[in-house]
């Protein structure tokens, strides 16, 4: 099927000045808004919240109750999980694949790299976040051996380092441009300094980094109630 112009008011059969009710209804589909099921405070989620407004789309949310879910997430989302977006019929889950498709499928800033190689590195990234920081954050926030804690503060701190070594000659991630990559860690070294506050004092290059990032309209437009 053509596209339907979005500047069509309503759908015309050709010539008759008749009404067409199966194009209407899907000039009507074509023209919903994109939906994201989310919960404020959930890193995940902010990540999708922070790309689609680095995109300047405009979207419903719809903030889950992440102990009475909506019976639409739990339809939608075979783990019942947030962030969950859907555009026009189909329902994408996992954070760092809606922002990929985002970054895609709607016009507007580029979030990824133009070469494989960049792309790679900030899919790799991705990764490191999700698998090796993010478990160290959580045994931070949840853990009652103070043995662990001691590890996981030690692993922690190797982690930011890590961090600010790749920030030593760059304002961001990724060949010096704000992306998924940036995107994507942010909001779990936002996690972080929650838990610690003045951790980011011995970092100073992740320090402007975090700083450079918080003060950026689509993280506060992510984080408004």
């Amino acid at each position: 099927m053509e596209p339907i112009s979005r500047g069509i008011g309503m759908a015309e059969l050709p010539d008759s000045g008749m009404r067409d009710p199966a194009a209407e209804l899907s000039l009507n589909l074509s023209m919903a808004q994109p939906k994201l099921f989310s919960y404020r405070r959930c890193p995940y989620a902010i990540r999708v919240r922070m790309a689609l407004h680095e995109k300047g789309i405009e979207f419903q949310v719809v903030e889950e109750d992440l102990k009475n879910k909506s019976a639409e997430l739990l339809s939608l989302h075979p783990e019942s999980r947030v962030p969950l977006f859907i555009h026009d019929d189909l329902a994408i889950y996992e954070s760092s694949v809606i922002t990929e498709y985002v970054n895609e499928a709607f016009p507007g800033t580029n979030l990824m790299p133009s070469s494989p190689q960049a792309r790679a590195k900030v899919r790799l990234w991705t990764v490191w976040c999700n698998h090796i920081l993010k478990p160290e954050i959580d045994r931070l926030k949840y853990e009652k051996n103070e043995d662990v804690i001691a590890k996981s503060n030690h692993d922690v701190l190797k982690h930011l380092q890590k961090l600010e070594d790749a920030l030593s000659e760059s304002d961001y991630l990724v060949e010096n441009s704000f992306s998924l990559a940036d995107i994507h860690l942010f909001p779990f070294i936002r996690q972080i300094t929650r838990i610690k506050p003045d951790i980011l004092t011995s970092f100073s290059k992740s320090n402007s980094w975090f700083e450079r990032i918080r003060e950026r309209s689509s993280f506060k437009k992510a984080m408004e109630k």
